[in-house]
């Protein structure tokens, strides 16, 4: 990217278009290479820096006090996702906490690390082709693709197209239900 500025501001044009007989020379017109590893603009080349007079900058305080420091644990990112509470209560935003054992189906759905249904919507050729997956599944992913298939086609009265890709656990259905496979997880405590 350089080397094209470099090249640029030296008008290449105007290089290209002359012709160059035996005796010419295109050194005078074309950059050496040092010019060429020189970067144009970054923080050092800037003249307001200067390593020796740091008086010019902001200066800051490095404080070991607990009590400041509980301010800036609350800006930072929490380093462990917090469990849980499996209890059945109803949240404000819908979300539903899973109560569903692995043992309770032939199949488990096993939630994100966020604890969301792992049900998704991916959108292809401009809005033409929606393709919803339902991925993390254990088990028998047979039984729950039947059985989630016959729930679809009930709720939408129209044939439904299905992929189940079973080393990874993974099953796409044509068209937009995410709404309803998670409804439907819902009922199941998934």
């Amino acid at each position: 990217m350089a080397a094209l500025r470099l090249f640029t501001r030296f008008e290449l044009s105007s290089i290209i278009l002359r012709p160059v007989t035996n005796n010419e020379s295109l050194r005078g017109a074309l950059p050496i290479v040092a010019q060429v590893y020189k970067r144009w603009s970054s923080y050092q080349s800037s003249p307001i820096y200067d390593k020796e007079n740091p008086s010019k900058y902001t200066s800051y305080e490095v404080t070991k006090d607990p009590e400041e420091w509980k301010y800036v644990e609350n800006l930072l990112k929490p380093k462990i996702i917090p469990q849980i509470s499996l209890e059945k209560k109803e949240y404000p935003s819908g979300w539903k906490a899973p109560i569903a054992k692995p043992n309770d189906y032939p199949y488990y759905i096993q939630r994100t690390k966020n604890y969301m249904q792992p049900v998704y919507l991916r959108i292809f050729y401009r809005g033409m082709r929606r393709i919803t997956a339902v991925r993390r599944i254990q088990g028998d992913i047979w039984a729950l693709e039947s059985e989630l298939t016959k729930y679809i086609k009930e709720c939408e009265q129209k044939p439904i197209g299905v992929r189940v890709n079973e080393l990874i656990g993974e099953i796409k259905y044509r068209g937009d239900y995410v709404n309803l496979i998670k409804k439907w997880l819902d009922e199941k405590g998934f």
